[in-house]
Formats: C-alpha cells, sequence, structure tokens
C-alpha cells in the first residue's frame, strides 16, 4: 500500500528456534549412543517378516469381535460356547474369530475332555499384555467400560 512503511525489524536477539540449534556432542544420557541403536532398528526394520506380523497383529486386534473376544480371554479361559454366549454370536462365528486369532498365536487352546479351552497367550503381546500393560488396564477397568449415562 502507498504510503506504508515496513516496520524496522532488529537481528534477533533471542537464541535461534530449537530445531535450528546444532547438537552437542558431548550429551551423555538416553540421547549417546543412538547410532548403534538407530542400525539395530534399521535392521530389524529390513525383516520383511517381522513388520508383516505385527501388521497383521494389530489388523487383528482392530476387529471389535477379536477385541472383545481378546477382553474376555484376558479375563480367564473359556471354551467356544460360553464365548458365544458371553459375545451375543453363533459358536461358529467365534469359531472363525478364534482361527485367525490362534493363526497369530494370540489366543492358545487346550483340551478338556470334549471341550477346547482358550486362553489368551499374553507372551504374543511381549511388554503389552493385557495383564502388565497400563494402557490394557486403563482400558479395560470396570469404570472405563460403562457408557455414558449408564451409571
Amino acid at each position: 500500500m502507498p504510503g506504508r512503511s515496513t516496520p524496522h525489524r532488529s537481528p534477533a536477539r533471542h537464541a535461534p528456534p530449537r530445531h535450528a540449534r546444532p547438537r552437542q556432542a558431548s550429551r551423555a544420557g538416553p540421547g549417546a549412543g543412538s547410532v548403534p541403536a538407530a542400525d539395530r532398528v534399521r535392521r530389524a526394520l529390513q525383516d520383511p517378516a517381522h513388520v508383516v506380523r505385527l501388521s497383521r497383529m494389530f489388523r487383528a486386534l482392530g476387529d471389535p469381535t477379536r477385541s472383545k473376544l481378546v477382553y474376555a480371554l484376558s479375563l480367564g479361559e473359556l471354551c467356544v460356547g460360553d464365548l458365544a454366549r458371553a459375545l451375543g454370536a453363533t459358536p461358529s462365528a467365534i469359531s472363525h474369530q478364534l482361527r485367525i486369532l490362534r493363526d497369530l498365536d494370540i489366543v492358545r487352546v487346550r483340551r478338556d475332555g470334549k471341550s477346547q479351552l482358550y486362553r489368551l497367550n499374553e507372551a504374543a503381546f511381549g511388554f503389552c499384555s493385557p495383564r502388565v500393560c497400563q494402557a490394557w488396564k486403563s482400558a479395560l477397568a470396570p469404570d472405563a467400560l460403562v457408557r455414558p449415562g449408564e451409571r
């Protein structure tokens, strides 16, 4: 616009933005030795079998019925009939979903007479097993499962 002058800006007196600051080479702590850690992670990510397995596991747990099954089995060992009644589904549908979870080793089965009892394989979850992980505990707490207005 005519007659308007741009305000005079003095040179920056403040420290440069955090992302522009050079890294200190002698920093100790969690960042120290990050090159070997990065190499280790890069090698791990190059193994497509691990990446595909992780992807399949998250995809399986993303299904609401399978999530309900994992939750139910985190409470204890159950047979297909009990799971079907608890989830309001047919035994055939539950068996199909359990097969997917078994193929991923998320669920284990054992025979007890004529029944097959299913249980959660917590080792498949690693550090995030339902009995250990705080995220599972808070998500599965009785208060967290009550819908608003149901109290």
